[in-house]
Order: structure tokens, then C-alpha cells, then sequence
């Protein structure tokens, strides 16, 4: 159990490196140029993990559509589904008895609706900002809904002047009262294909 417990620190600690890594270069490569922003649409699928060892790591999936407001700003929609997978640890009592105490998260299914502002920092590098409209099932019955938020760092990497990979690091807010662990952030790494409606 201690191992699970370090592997799940160890990722998550990685992770948020990985993000700071990412701030500084950003910061550190500031650059007179014109952003990026395009309209498009696409699809993305990625990897997620709450900050809680009663959970483990999960996958998701989404469509995403992104209205440039012009070459720095941009909004952009999402309607994407993400399966956060609980964990079950089992603590026997110090005193030798029959009973066993056994603590369990359940596992969720979370539909959301993410609606963020992004903005170009440099070219084809990117922040997110915005709330999120979540619903979360957990064993036939709903375990929580309302607004959260959702922010993000992310690089967008060019094909040909429409076609686009982006890869996002992003951390959701939402809060499950039944079965879960409260108000819970949600670390993730996503991927994503879009079609820019204008070319470069």
C-alpha cells in the first residue's frame, strides 16, 4: 500500500515539475511576435489523476471547438468525458479483532462541459482559464454536480497551416460530496487533434 501511495506522489510530482518546467520557459522566452490563435475543431483524449490516494489513474476523452477573438485570445468550448477511477484500501485495527475498517472512493464517471478564455503567451504556447459544468455518477446515482474551474498550460504543434496536435497539462476543480473526497483537484495530460477553419 505505501508503495501505491509513493508510485501516485511520485507521478503527481512529476506532473507539476513538468508544469513549472513549462511556466519558466515561457516566462524565460518571451518574445516580441504574433500569437496564434485560430478557430478551429477537434477531438482529444488524455490521462487523469486526483490529488487523493483514494483514487488511481483514469482516461477520457472529449470535443473541443475554439473561436479565435483574434491573434491572442481566443474562446474555447469542450464537452468531454473522463472515467476517475477509485481505489479501495483495506486498515486493520491495532488491537486484534474480527473487524476490518475498509475506506473506499467510488468511481466516477464525470461528464463536464468546460468553457475557458485561452490566451497565446508566445506562438504556439498557451494558457486556459474558465469553469466548468460537471456531472459525476459514481455506482447508479449521481455523485455530484454544480460549477467548477479548470486551468491549463499547453503547446500547440503545427502539421501543415491547418492541421494542429496539441498537448495540454491541465488540473480540474470539482466537487464530490457522495463517495468521493470533497472538493477534489484533478491533474491531467491530454492530447488533442484539431482542424484550423483558417490557414497561417
Amino acid at each position: 500500500m505505501k508503495n501505491t501511495y509513493k508510485s501516485s506522489y511520485f507521478t503527481l510530482n512529476i506532473i507539476l515539475v513538468f508544469n513549472l518546467l513549462l511556466i519558466l520557459l515561457l516566462i524565460t522566452n518571451v518574445q516580441v511576435s504574433i500569437a496564434q490563435s485560430r478557430s478551429a475543431i477537434g477531438f482529444r483524449f488524455g490521462v487523469n489523476k486526483p490529488y487523493a490516494d483514494s483514487y488511481k489513474f483514469g482516461v477520457g476523452g472529449g470535443v473541443q471547438a475554439n473561436l479565435a477573438i483574434n491573434r491572442k485570445w481566443g474562446f474555447e468550448g469542450s464537452i468531454n468525458y473522463d472515467r476517475i477511477n477509485g481505489d479501495q484500501s483495506v486498515f486493520y485495527s491495532p488491537v486484534e479483532q474480527e473487524n476490518i475498517s475498509l475506506t473506499e472512493a467510488k468511481s466516477l464517471d464525470l461528464v463536464h462541459l468546460d468553457l475557458a478564455m485561452r490566451y497565446y503567451i508566445i506562438p504556439n504556447f498557451f494558457a486556459k482559464l474558465g469553469p466548468v459544468l460537471y456531472f459525476a455518477g459514481g455506482n447508479d446515482d449521481l455523485s455530484g454536480m454544480g460549477i467548477g474551474g479548470t486551468a491549463a498550460l499547453g503547446y500547440q504543434l503545427m502539421l501543415d497551416k491547418r492541421n494542429k496536435l496539441e498537448f495540454v497539462f491541465n488540473t480540474d476543480l470539482i466537487n464530490v460530496r457522495n463517495g468521493g473526497n470533497g472538493i477534489t483537484p484533478i491533474a491531467g495530460v491530454r492530447v488533442a487533434y484539431a482542424f484550423n477553419f483558417s490557414g497561417l
